[in-house]
């Protein structure tokens, strides 16, 4: 038999850099607001012939050991072999992932294919972790290879999938899937234009930037986070009344915050692929995840969705076609026969 599991990425609205523990503590509590797409993270598990193999098909590396637990850390598979190490399946497996997102896309990639392999390892070993501590689980291995503190938001619309707003509290974190209508899930995916900037991004780099300038007391950075948080509940708001204009409104105010957090959140290139998808008819733009490269996803004034895909396209930038995922990670068995 072969094990498929599939998970979504993501696109952050509003809210990202509020999910970093323990930022969200110092400001009271935070609140992201993002969305599932269907630019999909996989893993196949299929029998193998001793051993235990691990082969990432995107970045084109394999390893193979006697069992998981001989895996060795470290090296561009480090996050896997740590969930692979963590999970101890029986030997006699091939683990193949792939990501089909960009490199350093900032959609959450990562951290989806985290939890792709934890589901699917879970599947094989007969156990079920509960979403939470499949979250916390992830988190921590995620900080454990990146050796900085790591955010949280990417996890929920990988297990979840649907449009969450997601609040980190004292106690714990609470999802809260915002119930919009069809004609709203519709009328997103039509405003909303998401490209590759051809500048992959680092995250765990400008997170640590980000939550160092807010430690050290850099007065522009509490206070670009405290708008940053206004923002997330305002986006929440809107969502929820179907207030497509004020959308618009809100992601060109959340990037505005966002690019006062820290140096080198916005660059030369990405400034220009913004003029580009405003005058091709985007009302405003924002980089995905923490900034410094990666996606960009720009809200569109109604019909010019193309225009801007080809303006952007036109300067280099890879357009990339979604939907929005309803359904978060799944598995299914297949006869291998």
């Amino acid at each position: 038999m072969i094990l498929h599991t599939q998970a979504p990425t993501r696109i952050d609205l509003a809210g990202g850099t509020l999910d970093l523990y323990p930022l969200y503590l110092f400001e009271d509590g935070g609140l992201t607001v993002n969305l599932a797409i269907n630019i999909l993270t996989k893993v196949r598990i299929e029998p193998y012939r001793e051993g235990v193999e691990l082969h990432s098909l995107d970045l084109q590396r394999t390893l193979t050991a006697p069992s998981a637990r001989d895996l060795p850390l470290g090296g561009p598979l480090d996050l896997l072999v740590r969930a692979v190490r963590f999970a101890n399946p029986q030997p006699g497996l091939r683990i193949v992932t792939q990501s089909t997102a960009p490199s350093g896309s900032g959609l959450g990639a990562s951290s989806s294919l985290l939890v792709c392999l934890m589901t699917a390892l879970d599947r094989i070993n007969g156990r079920r972790h509960n979403r939470g501590s499949l979250i916390e689980l992830a988190s921590r291995l995620e900080a454990q290879s990146i050796r900085v503190p790591t955010g949280k938001q990417d996890y929920y619309p990988a297990i979840y999938g649907g449009v969450n707003a997601i609040w980190f509290e004292v106690e714990r974190d609470r999802v809260e899937p915002l119930a919009l209508d069809d004609r709203m899930w519709l009328a997103l995916e039509d405003r909303l234009v998401l490209s590759y900037t051809g500048e992959p991004h680092d995250s765990a780099l400008t997170n640590w930037s980000m939550m160092r300038a807010y430690i050290d007391g850099i007065p522009s950075t509490a206070v670009s986070l405290r708008r940053i948080k206004q923002t997330a509940l305002s986006m929440r708001e809107a969502l929820l009344r179907a207030d497509l204009d004020r959308l618009g409104t809100l992601i060109a105010e959340e990037w505005e915050n966002r690019r006062q957090l820290a140096e080198g959140v916005s660059t030369p290139a990405i400034d220009t692929l913004m003029r580009v998808a405003q005058e091709a008819g985007a009302v405003a733009s924002k980089v995905c995840g923490a900034g410094g490269g990666g996606c960009m996803v720009s809200f569109v004034r109604s019909g010019a969705k193309a225009s801007v895909a080809g303006a952007l396209a036109a300067h280099g930038a890879r357009v990339l076609p979604f939907h929005i995922a309803h359904r978060g990670v799944h598995s299914r068995m297949l006869d291998d026969s």
